[in-house]
């Protein structure tokens, strides 16, 4: 009897893991769930960003957030649409073109992002920790 009951599941998990591939791009896995604040921060500010990357000599860590990934809301229901980060970037262009251009003018970060499948193009903003740790907000794809 407990074999009948254990089948529905593993059935469940097998067909979960077969679809797994094709929720998310192979690319870049989602580091944690988004923090809003910091995600809005992070565009606001990425001409402010860009200024520090030229001084980035070692990359200990990259963090990848997408940015488009639907999320399913809070109970408070404060978690914003993926579009609205994407309208927060339009508004923040400038400064988001300026730290594009940064990583990939910068040979560490460059290569830090590359070995973490990211696209310069694809950031729309970041946080530089103090020992240069890159937490970088992106989206997937240019539709931006």
């Amino acid at each position: 009897m407990n074999i009948l009951k254990a089948l529905p599941f593993a059935i469940a998990l097998g067909a979960c893991a077969t679809l797994a591939p094709f929720a998310a791009p192979k690319a870049v896995a989602q580091v944690s769930q988004i923090d809003v604040s910091m995600a809005i921060s992070s565009i606001m500010n990425a001409g402010r960003r860009a200024a520090q990357v030229p001084t980035i000599a070692k990359v200990p860590s990259v963090g990848v957030i997408r940015l488009d990934v639907p999320t399913i809301p809070s109970f408070s229901g404060d978690i914003p649409n993926w579009q609205e980060f994407k309208i927060m970037t339009q508004k923040n262009a400038a400064g988001v073109a300026k730290l594009q251009q940064a990583l990939a003018a910068n040979p560490v970060t460059r290569a830090a992002l590359a070995k973490n499948h990211v696209q310069p193009w694809q950031v729309a903003g970041a946080q530089i920790g103090s020992h240069g740790a890159l937490r970088l907000y992106i989206f997937s794809s240019r539709n931006w």
